[in-house]
This record gives structure tokens, sequence and C-alpha cells, in this order.
């Protein structure tokens, strides 16, 4: 009895644990430079993500999001802010074993519509950033090469992972150490 009562809360141990959002951080380095038609080395993008694959298809879609960020925007629920000079949203997102999927737009202006920016990301195809105001204008499209270089860093186990994993231990150490102290009492 005490063997199963100890199957389960482990068993219930390692699903509490599976079942918390992780943190992915990704980069993206070196693009083509459509304007001026020259590979930059050094442009870059980067971010994180955090989320859980709750529906168990071995995927993370937008639904199952807690947060998105790329350089200094979060994008999950990001797109609820009520302004009429703000714009912001995620079309697409999908993650699976190292593949990384998204599209997201941001931009503003102030009230007088003298200054605008924004920025349009699909990863894998193409950066379009834009700035217009009185001192002149700018906009860029960097595109993905297979030059491009994909970093991603797997989420650490959180400390209540530890937590969790070193309480484990010891239940095991505590039962291995009763059961020889029984042995040794009726040998």
């Amino acid at each position: 009895m005490k063997h199963k009562f100890l199957a389960v809360l482990v068993a219930l141990a390692c699903g509490v644990a599976q079942a918390a959002d992780r943190t992915w951080t990704f980069s993206y380095t070196g693009f083509y430079n459509q304007d001026t038609q020259l590979f930059d080395p050094t442009f870059s993008i980067a971010g994180s993500f955090t989320g859980e694959d709750r529906n168990g298809d071995g995927s993370i879609d937008g639904t199952e999001l807690a947060s998105f960020w790329v350089d200094t925007t979060e994008y999950v629920g990001c797109g609820s802010v009520n302004s009429p000079y703000y714009n912001c949203g995620m079309d697409h997102f999908w993650y699976k074993n190292g593949s990384l999927q998204f599209n997201t737009t941001v931009s503003s202006q102030d009230p007088e519509g003298i200054v605008s920016h924004g920025q349009v990301i699909q990863a894998g195809s193409s950066v379009y950033s834009y700035l217009s105001a009185p001192f002149g204008s700018s906009e860029s499209t960097m595109k993905w090469t297979n030059r491009t270089q994909f970093a991603l860093q797997s989420p650490v186990p959180e400390a209540d992972a530890y937590a969790m994993l070193l309480t484990g231990l010891a239940c095991l150490g505590l039962v291995a150490r009763r059961r020889n102290a029984k042995r040794f009492a009726l040998a």
C-alpha cells in the first residue's frame, strides 16, 4: 500500500512540475538589408516567450502563451490596449521542438499625427520598420537569409521544480532508510 501511495505522490509531483509555464529566450542575428542590398551580420532581434502545451499536442500556439516579448514590446494582451494612437498585435505564433514561427505588428503615433513609427515582423521572412517625423522619415526592410543565425535557450527549471525534486528524493531516502532499519531489526 505504501508503494502505491508513494508512486501516486511521485506522479503528481511530476505532473505539477510539467504543468508550469516555462520561458524560452531566442534571438536572430544577421539579416539582408533590402535597402542597402548588403548582408548586415550585426542586425538582430531578440525576445522571449512563456507558455505551456495545455492541449498536449506537442507544440505551443498563441492561445497557450502567457507572454511574448520581442525587444521591448510584449505582444500578449497588447492588442487590448484601448488607444487610437497605439496598435499592437500578434497574428501568428507557433513553437515546437526548437522551431519558432511568429508574426507581430506594433505601431504608434502622437495625438497630432505628426510622429509615427512601427514595426512588422514575420519570422523567417522579414522585419519592416518605419519612422515618420517632421525632421525626416525612414523605413527599412531586413530579410531572413540562410546566413541568419537562430539561437534558442530552453527554459531552466524553476526553483519550485527543484524543491519538488529534492522533496521527492528526500521521501525516497526516508523510505529506503525505514526499509533498511526494518531489515536489520528482523535480522
